[in-house]
């Protein structure tokens, strides 16, 4: 496509790019990943992370799609809770990636479910989030809730994120809704911590963490996003969430992969193996593992680490029976 300000500099020279990435280098990114990334965030909702100015200026999360997107871009008004209501942009076509990325935005954020299908989740995500730079620690940490997901004959795929930690994706049918999948999200992040104290935790709270592996599980409600694999995203030398074959997650790091290296990857496995085949979630086979290891999975959060209903206005009592045993 036609670049409207091709030399515009997005990225800043760094130690790896004396000339740093001009937003046509972006643009040639979004064209060359477009088609595999059209596999994960076709006919979903989508928040852009834009920088008009570049990555060292401030940047700005769009949720609503503007008046001069194109008539191929469609649209999906959600009603908020104050009022009013959000317009998302939904992309159904390649050409569109390359037309948003031509509005300078760096990192795509997509739902977990389709614009068709907003309350059933296609896919399960959990965030391997470490403090500072514990890249051994978000490894190991990634790999005991896969090693969990396992047990459960639940597939996964590891995303390098391109930032700091890794994302485990889990594709599913559709058939369980954001209440199941969050609870279930809940409790597999909940098992790694009973089984890896030390190591992990399911604290929101980072001034609680005191060093170990936030297991994110967060991402899993309504309207929640997840980084669209392949994504740039606004760091030194424009690192690209990547997949993993777990084979390879003892070597790589969360941002090994940018826009200069990212190269033949996209031939290679897992990426030429998506998009994964989706599978039902053995919601109350997870849910009942989590009870019989003594696993929270009554008392409410919101992911600041305040007391709410999670996205409902039933009570506790009426919401979180889940442990409950006959006697």
């Amino acid at each position: 496509m036609k670049v409207s300000s091709p030399d515009k500099l997005l990225f800043p020279a760094d130690e790896t790019n004396d000339n740093g990435i001009t937003k046509a280098e972006v643009v040639a990114h979004y064209e060359s990943v477009a088609p595999i990334m059209l596999d994960f965030l076709r006919g979903r909702p989508l928040t852009l992370q834009r920088f008009p100015s570049g990555i060292d200026a401030k940047g700005f999360m769009q949720k609503n799609a503007a008046k001069h997107f194109p008539d191929s871009i469609r649209r999906l008004p959600v009603p908020k809770r104050g009022g009013g209501e959000t317009v998302y942009p939904v992309v159904d076509q390649a050409d569109d990636i390359a037309y948003l990325a031509n509005q300078n935005t760096i990192t795509f954020h997509m739902w977990t479910s389709s614009a068709d299908r907003p309350g059933q989740p296609d896919w399960m995500v959990i965030d391997l989030d470490p403090e500072g730079g514990d890249t051994d620690g978000a490894r190991k940490a990634t790999t005991a809730v896969a090693e969990i997901l396992d047990r459960f004959e639940v597939s996964s795929t590891i995303l390098a994120t391109g930032s700091k930690g890794f994302h485990l994706w889990v594709p599913l049918d559709g058939a369980a809704g954001f209440d199941d999948v969050s609870q279930v999200s809940r409790a597999i992040a909940g098992l790694a911590v009973a089984e890896n104290p030390d190591d992990l935790t399911t604290e929101f709270l980072k001034k609680n963490r005191h060093g170990r592996v936030f297991v994110d599980w967060l991402r899993n409600g309504p309207t929640a996003t997840v980084v669209v694999p392949f994504s740039l995203r606004p760091r030194p030398s424009a690192p690209v969430a990547t997949l993993l074959a777990r084979s390879e997650l003892s070597a790589t790091a969360p941002d090994a992969w940018n826009i200069a290296n990212l190269g033949s990857r996209l031939q290679t496995t897992p990426v030429a193996s998506f998009p994964a085949e989706p599978q039902a979630l053995p919601v109350a086979e997870i849910i009942d593992a989590a009870c019989a290891a003594d696993v929270d999975l009554e008392t409410p959060h919101d992911r600041f680490g305040r007391s709410t209903y999670l996205n409902t206005g039933q009570s506790p009592q009426s919401r979180f029976q889940l442990c409950w045993r006959a006697t």
